[in-house]
């Protein structure tokens, strides 16, 4: 009498090997429930644990030819559970995370969108205004701020003293500082009421 079940669950085995339904049935009423709730205490989804069991069936049935015996079917069907569990945990952690990264850009460019205008139209200015210098404190402007030119430099190129390029430097920023005062007002007041 003990031999009856281990002869039963083969019967089942050639009846799924040969494609015949009650083998199917017979696997899927004994595992299936067994690998929702394994796929679900990995992922913590109970739609994706139903899910997966179903596909781990539909794969064991793609490839129910390979297998012989009922624990070779078992552990197909948790190896392919586990390893389904486990990459929709890592898509999760990926969409999270891109989400997150979407939401910091998005919410950081809309709330610097406005002060990176107001920088680029103000280097736009700047650049403009270093123009309008006298030509001696724009050479030197220029040498200095764009070239990266140190005092000494500029002082062997232009045959200037130091203490010479220091004073047309001064000129320059106060020159400049009260043009771009006046630039900054006017950006400001022009975004606020345009």
């Amino acid at each position: 009498m003990p031999s009856r079940p281990q002869e039963t669950a083969r019967e089942f085995v050639q009846s799924f090997q040969q494609g015949e339904e009650k083998g199917f049935n017979f696997f899927f009423r004994e595992y299936y429930a067994a690998m929702c709730y394994f796929s679900f205490q990995i992922t913590g989804d109970k739609e994706a644990a139903k899910e997966i069991a179903g596909d781990a069936f539909t794969k064991l049935w793609e490839n129910r030819i390979r297998f012989d015996n009922a624990s070779s079917i078992k552990s197909f069907l948790f190896t392919v559970a586990r390893n389904a569990s486990l990459n929709k945990i890592k898509l999760q952690k990926r969409n999270t995370q891109r989400e997150k990264e979407f939401l910091y850009l998005t919410s950081e460019t809309e709330s610097s969108i406005f002060e990176k205008k107001i920088e680029t139209e103000l280097y736009g200015r700047i650049f403009s205004m270093l123009n309008t210098l006298p030509p001696k404190c724009r050479q030197i402007f220029n040498m200095l701020y764009i070239q990266g030119k140190s005092y000494e430099e500029i002082s062997q190129e232009l045959n200037l003293s130091i203490n010479n390029i220091r004073n047309q430097k001064a000129r320059g920023l106060m020159l400049l500082k009260q043009r771009i005062a006046f630039t900054i007002f006017l950006i400001l007041f022009l975004e606020l009421f345009i």
